[in-house]
């Protein structure tokens, strides 16, 4: 009985959500309809949500209702509607664009807005000018705040007069003005340098907060066509929140029997995914070879690092993290993902094509492998084919797919699916064999991606829990931790170097990191496709928008509904697994995330937690062939919209022609390269390295270590005489750049240059010398060394504050009379000191021998705060 009234409760507060949330959505573009609520469609949204969730969970039976009345009455209030529209003359102002050249378009009429999809008819100008001009009707006479929101630098004019000026990047400001009913005449300016202009002109008035309709902007129009749209917009939404009453889409229903999986069902289902994935990868197919991602730097990094383990693997296995990259640091591949399995899985591409090839082929089996994973989960529990083929394409080509093509780490989710199914199996038959099966799909996943090996172990925890409240006893979960066992032992070679690097680096993301890397609540309404992104754009705000996440529609309803019809087993794992995933990804935001990050250092070594928002993704198209079991004429008609809703057809890719000629001429040379200017084009000296993989002072990753922040410091063309001491330190031989540099001319292909580094006085390691006393304060850093004692050089732990190659020094017998001295810092030295020990190297500052006990020094000194250390020249290496 109580569950009853619950599911009654939760379905009657969904239909008004409903039907709220459609009243929002009309007041959007091109309705613009003004309802009697100040209604919005981002909290809205996640109440529909959760209330459907709990609708759901405690559907039932219930009498049947005729639904085609309802169903007519909405399409036909919606075809009257955008009739109304069409039919309804353009209303708002129009806006005048212009660079310093003059007029080079022009907005269509509407509100006072700028966001991207407007922009896409314009040519691209960097110093933009967006003018507004004509009346603004005031129909209430009071006081209005009047706002803006975007980017750059607004000025806003009513009846001749100035009424808000205002600049920022983000742009967030109003004013409170007093207007009288009737017309005003408004002026708006908005000026932004650079790409991204925004803007919205919005007012609040008794208690009313919009951005200013067109309905109140430019030459007035009939108020017929106005009533019309709002009486038709409240139309629709109360039939559609009647039509979700109504609709028995909670009710539970049996599921087809499941049978057995057959090769050829296998087969079969293979061929429809890969075609699924040519058809949505559109062009990709047609030059596996030479078209991808390698435009952007995280497909060069990922590239790349298919290629260093092939050659690796192939040549020395023992030094797989020992990569080529950020020489001479030590683990340098520890520093990303490894990419193991998906390298092993690229090899034979590799070698006869390259890493671009290698690339696409691991990208586009990743796709149809975990198609097939995602299928066979529904087809645990559905004998309906066709269901659970449309639930499997939905994991292989949604939406999420194509927002992260050149983030290979989280497209291999190849083992994924295959870890829950595991799960599943041992759930049926609780054997010690099928217990290791689970540990080693986790493993697997592990091996192709960490953090999609983190979320696979979440997700495989998340069902544990819930197992435990549905018989799961003390003996099977000793079985599942010998699985757990059997994968620690697998990945335990692969986690020695990262926890090597760890140790040597000082590398944990503190929670300013994180929260740069985590998502918002926001992300999971934008869309990054093709028929959603415009909205995200227009209706988001763009500072809380870190990811697109949307899966779509037709994921998200039959998903919700799949709910209803699911295993209480499959319920369960959708509902806590996924609410997990959707709080780790918010990050900081959450309190469960500040107390795991705390306490676990496991989690404090994860840095982009957006990615869980995988997990709610593959629950989702899951439920969704559960909801399509059983509805035949229903199933390619959800395939047929997801496709369309996930589009981004064509998709642009770059054309790589592979390694340039400077690049295959540095193979068998001895020593190291560099690839100047460091920081700029690293990934790109990387992937084209393959063809020599001799060690490269370049590198780029998730994580960028302290040396090397200093090394591109140092490294500033043209290159100086310290630079060239820490080259010969770390044994660099060749410099490539398309500047002209001082130095010997090795040979030129093109603009490309290769110079050699000329012999003489190496960079060495800052020793420590005798600590002494030290006052630090904002006049400056003071050593008292008891007494007077001959020094010429005073050595500190170097922090991240701009290097300071000539710092002021004074010195003195008595603290009062003070003598200057000419000193100097050797920012190779603190490099090389760096390259050696990352949490602790040491910066020295050095001066002719000064007899004293009071040695004053530069506050833009740039030491940790501690104690410095005084000594003499005797025993160091120079």
């Amino acid at each position: 009985m109580i569950t009853r009234r619950l599911s009654d409760a939760a379905r009657v507060t969904l239909a008004v959500v409903v039907a709220l949330l459609v009243l929002a959505v009309l007041r959007w573009a091109p309705v613009y309809a003004e309802p009697p609520l100040d209604v919005r469609a981002l909290p809205l949204a996640g109440i529909a949500v959760i209330l459907a969730v709990l609708a759901a969970l405690t559907g039932g039976e219930r009498p049947r209702r005729r639904l085609r009345p309802i169903a007519i009455a909405l399409l036909a209030c919606v075809a009257i509607l955008a009739l109304v529209v069409a039919l309804r003359p353009v209303a708002g102002l129009p806006a005048e664009v212009s660079d310093p050249s003059g007029v080079v378009g022009r907005l269509p009429p509407g509100p006072v807005e700028v966001s991207g999809p407007l922009l896409r008819e314009l040519p691209p100008v960097r110093r933009w000018t967006f003018r507004w001009s004509g009346p603004l009707r005031v129909d209430e006479p009071g006081t209005y705040r009047l706002w803006v929101a975007g980017r750059g630098r607004v000025e806003v004019s009513l009846d001749g007069r100035p009424a808000l000026v205002a600049e920022g990047d983000p742009l967030k400001d109003g004013t409170h003005l007093g207007l009288s009913a009737g017309e005003h005449q408004l002026e708006v300016v908005l000026h932004r340098i650079g790409p991204g202009p925004r803007l919205r002109l919005g007012w609040s008035h008794h208690g009313r907060d919009e951005m200013i309709p067109p309905r109140r902007l430019g030459p007035a129009i009939s108020a017929l066509g106005w009533r019309l749209t709002d009486l038709m917009a409240l139309a629709v939404a109360v039939l559609a929140g009647i039509l979700a009453f109504m609709t028995p889409w909670d009710e539970r229903r049996p599921l087809s029997a499941p049978s057995p999986v057959t090769w050829r069902e296998i087969g079969l289902s293979l061929a429809g995914h890969t075609a699924l994935v040519a058809l949505m990868s559109w062009p990709l197919v047609l030059d596996l070879a030479h078209s991808g991602v390698t435009d952007r730097p995280d497909g060069r990094l990922n590239a790349w690092i298919l290629a260093w383990d092939v050659h690796a693997l192939l040549a020395q296995p023992t030094r797989l993290f020992q990569a080529p990259i950020f020489h001479p640091l030590p683990d340098t591949l520890a520093f990303s993902e490894n990419l193991l399995l998906p390298a092993a899985l690229s090899a034979p591409a590799q070698l006869l094509g390259g890493p671009v090839l290698g690339y696409n082929v691991v990208l586009l089996l990743s796709m149809i492998v975990s198609g097939l994973g995602a299928q066979i989960l529904v087809r645990r529990v559905s004998g309906d084919r066709m269901a659970a083929f449309v639930g499997g394409a939905m994991f292989a080509v949604g939406a999420h797919r194509w927002i992260r093509l050149a983030h290979l780490h989280a497209q291999v989710t190849l083992f994924l699916p295959f870890a829950l199914i595991a799960l599943d199996r041992f759930w049926a038959k609780r054997t010690l064999p099928r217990a290791l099966v689970v540990g080693l799909m986790l493993a697997l996943q592990a091996l192709s991606s960490i953090y999609l090996g983190a979320l696979t172990a979440l997700a495989l925890g998340a069902a544990v829990f819930a197992g435990l409240f549905a018989g799961l006893k003390a003996r099977d979960l000793l079985r599942l931790a010998a699985g757990g066992a059997l994968a620690a032992l697998l990945l335990a070679p692969v986690a020695r170097p990262y926890m090597r690097m760890r140790a040597f680096q000082g590398v944990e993301w503190s929670m300013s990191d994180v929260a740069t890397y985590a998502t918002t609540l926001e992300s999971y309404a934008a869309g990054g496709t093709r028929l959603y992104g415009s909205l995200g754009q227009r209706h988001l705000d763009p500072e809380r928008v870190q990811d697109t996440l949307f899966p779509g529609f037709t994921v998200l309803v039959l998903g919700l509904a799949g709910l209803a019809v699911a295993p209480k087993r499959y319920r369960a794992v959708a509902v806590v697994a996924s609410a997990l995933a959707i709080v780790l990804s918010l990050g900081p935001e959450t309190a469960l995330y500040r107390f795991l990050h705390e306490h676990l250092v496991f989690v404090r070594g994860l840095r982009a937690l957006s990615r869980f928002s995988l997990l709610p993704v593959l629950c989702l198209d899951v439920l969704a062939g559960l909801a399509l079991s059983g509805r035949r004429w229903l199933a390619p008609v959800a395939l047929g919209a997801m496709l369309v809703e996930s589009t981004n057809v064509p998709i642009r890719y770059a054309s790589h022609p592979g390694p340039p000629e400077y690049a295959r001429w540095l193979a068998g040379r001895p020593g190291a390269a560099a690839v100047l200017p460091l920081g700029e084009g690293d990934t790109q000296a990387m992937l084209d390295g393959v063809a020599h993989f001799r060690p490269l002072v370049n590198g780029d990753s998730g994580f960028v270590p302290r040396p090397y922040t200093r090394t591109m410091e140092l490294l500033q063309e043209p290159l100086g005489d310290d630079a060239l001491r820490l080259l010969r330190a770390v044994d660099v031989r060749d410099v490539v750049t398309r500047l002209d540099e001082a130095l010997p001319l090795t040979v030129r292909f093109g603009e490309d240059r290769i110079y050699g580094v000329p012999p003489g006085e190496p960079a060495a390691v800052v020793v420590p010398g005798a600590p002494a006393p030290t006052l630090w304060s904002a006049a400056g850093v003071l050593l008292d060394l008891g007494e007077a004692r001959l020094v010429e050089r005073v050595t500190f732990e170097v922090s991240d504050a701009e290097w300071l190659a000539r710092p002021r020094v004074a010195v003195s017998l008595d603290k009062q009379a003070w003598v200057d001295v000419d000193a100097t810092a050797s920012l190779a030295d603190a490099t090389l000191s760096l390259l050696k020990d990352p949490r602790h190297g040491r910066g020295e500052v050095r001066f002719a021998p000064q007899t004293a006990r009071y040695f004053r020094f530069d506050p833009r000194l740039p030491a940790r705060p501690g104690i410095l250390e005084a000594s003499r020249l005797d025993g160091d290496r120079r």
